[in-house]
């Protein structure tokens, strides 16, 4: 076998033993080599290797045993420490989580509106992290590594963001190496991804996919975004830009989006579409908010208290959401799908309409639907999913 195929295997092997740990919390050696496949040989070196990176504890099997207990393995929460930053047009979150991803400490910086040069975001990414570290006790030697989310086209390949649509407004975010610009900042080394990406981790190491292989997670933050799990895999695509949800187009070909397209669903159901729909209702005379500037906030309060053209424009956004996933789920076949973001703020307003088209959507020969999860929106998920990419890269023993 060729040297590099051997590395490659060996870095499987070992993320599917740390995986296993990570899922069953204490397990022996023996129980490993049977759910993983491995020869028990093969268990014993590589659990060896992580004992010594003290990254696995060892302790005795409770009770009582017929000659030697079975030693139980199960990760060390202290054998190493990471750092992951949220990054929006609107704040800076930053968590330093332990090997099991629990938080650690975190840390939030409000950006200033006139901040939207690349170099001056990752200035505050820098700063806020030192802040974060420094709080919370964490010298730079602590951080094995830092790991950012950030909406827009990543290559997380490459650590270029080609397009971010909320700082874009003020500078041409395009083909940007934030990855370098952040990494020569902190001293650490960095690793980027679209962070609906960065949720869809959170979701599979410490979330509702815990355990499952295929889902996809749709998030509503300022567009519409996917991270998808095939087979236990985050998929990336040949770019590492898979997951641009937003720009699939339907059949509502007035509404002109961002990326200079019609008919994109981001156009129609994201929250920002939503803000902007709900901008022009007022302008008609339609309803009458409280202020000048509405914020999404205000919309879905006064949809709650019953403005019919509120409402409408929700129900439109959450019937053709759930037409458009319904589509996902014939192409994908998962086991879960997770509905995340700002949106869910709207709760039944959407999420009743959006139901309801993936039901009408449904045929008995496609089986049973997917498990639908609505779940809360938390800044600090993302942020512990990307820090999760780096305990994704130590997992594999590469190079950190």
């Amino acid at each position: 076998m060729q040297a590099a195929n051997r590395e490659l295997m060996r870095a499987i092997n070992r993320d599917s033993v740390l995986r296993t740990i990570r899922l069953q919390g204490e397990i022996s050696r023996k129980q490993i080599a049977a759910q993983t496949g491995l020869g028990q040989s093969t268990v014993t070196d590589i659990t060896a290797a992580l004992l010594q990176e003290n990254l696995l504890l060892e302790k005795s099997a409770p009770g009582s045993h017929a000659g030697r207990p079975p030693i139980l393995l199960s990760l060390n929460p202290d054998g190493t420490f990471v750092a992951g930053a949220y990054i929006t047009s609107r704040q800076i979150s930053v968590v330093v989580i332990n090997l099991e991803a629990q938080v650690m400490g975190s840390h939030a910086n409000l950006l200033d509106k006139n901040a939207t040069t690349p170099e001056k975001i990752a200035d505050l990414v820098a700063e806020t992290v030192r802040t974060c570290c420094t709080r919370n006790g964490f010298l730079p030697d602590d951080i094995s590594g830092l790991g950012l989310g950030i909406p827009g086209l990543v290559n997380s390949d490459n650590g270029m963001i080609h397009f971010h649509p909320g700082f874009n407004k003020g500078f041409d975010w395009s083909n940007i190496p934030f990855k370098d610009l952040v990494e020569k900042r902190t001293g650490f080394q960095t690793f980027i991804e679209n962070s609906s990406n960065t949720l869809a981790i959170f979701e599979h190491w410490f979330g509702a996919a815990r355990g499952i292989d295929n889902f996809f997670v749709t998030t509503l933050e300022h567009g519409v975004g996917l991270g998808l799990y095939a087979n236990g895999a985050l998929v990336r695509g040949w770019q590492g830009m898979a997951g641009e949800f937003g720009h699939v187009r339907g059949n509502c070909h007035d509404s002109v989006c961002r990326c200079g397209m019609k008919g994109c669903l981001e156009a129609v159901a994201s929250p920002y579409a939503i803000l902007e729909q709900a901008q022009k209702a007022a302008r008609q005379g339609l309803w009458h908010p409280k202020s000048e500037h509405i914020t999404l906030e205000e919309v879905i309060l006064a949809a709650n208290n019953g403005e019919q053209p509120l409402l409408e424009i929700f129900t439109r956004a959450g019937t053709i959401l759930g037409q458009r996933i319904t589509d996902l789920t014939r192409i994908l076949n998962p086991e879960t799908i997770i509905i995340t973001g700002k949106n869910n703020l709207a709760e039944d307003m959407l999420f009743t309409p959006l139901s309801q088209a993936m039901e009408n959507c449904n045929s008995e020969i496609f089986g049973t639907m997917p498990k639908l999860v609505i779940r809360p929106w938390r800044e600090e998920n993302y942020a512990r999913g990307a820090g999760a990419l780096v305990l994704q890269r130590l997992h594999q023993n590469c190079a950190l």
